[in-house]
């Protein structure tokens, strides 16, 4: 059976040389490892550029706008992450590690991209925001919540009719828990 020359030439030219380092997809060794598998978005045009001030557990941060001292009390919509103690809520399984790695991910004056859904703020006077960080080295923008869903962080839960990334949050709830990873794994029932 002959082989056609231009399958020959394919096969060639895929052959690394001698000593160079073969080609890889750009995900496959550049990505943070810290987003846990999540695909950079592209900003949406109705975003709005805030700085992170603090933050107060998996699911609420405080962000203030450039060159503002004051900030603002955030929920990140679309999931629900483990509660830590306080005045109201009993410290729940995963919280403080839910809690460390959003401080980790995002560290006091973290520049990021806040959008607006439907709703402006919830019952308890906290904006309700999804929120895009910006990775240093890539320069691609990653949804928060997807990567906190993603690690095992916090489960996808859904707020109507604040519903944009609902979907998204779902499929990345799936992969979580198929791969037994975060609170999927450690909080067990």
């Amino acid at each position: 059976m002959a082989i056609p020359l231009a399958l020959i030439v394919i096969m060639i030219a895929t052959i690394p040389v001698l000593g160079e380092t073969p080609t890889t997809t750009e995900n496959s060794n550049t990505q943070n490892p810290m987003h846990h598998g999540a695909l950079p978005w592209e900003l949406p045009d109705d975003v709005e550029r805030m700085v992170v001030h603090s933050v107060t557990d998996g699911d609420t941060i405080r962000l203030t706008f450039p060159n503002d001292d004051r900030y603002y009390n955030t929920r990140l919509i679309g999931i629900q992450a483990p509660e830590m103690d306080g005045p109201f809520t009993e410290e729940a399984c995963y919280g403080p590690e839910a809690t460390e790695f959003l401080g980790e991910l995002l560290p006091v004056g973290t520049e990021v991209y806040a959008q607006r859904d439907i709703s402006d703020e919830d019952r308890n006077g906290r904006l309700l925001r999804h929120v895009f960080l910006i990775d240093e080295e890539s320069g691609d923008a990653y949804l928060v919540t997807e990567i906190l869903v993603l690690g095992g962080f916090a489960e996808a839960r859904s707020y109507p009719p604040d519903d944009l990334y609902d979907d998204i949050l779902e499929d990345a709830q799936a992969i979580a828990q198929n791969d037994d990873d975060g609170f999927w794994a450690a909080c067990a029932a």
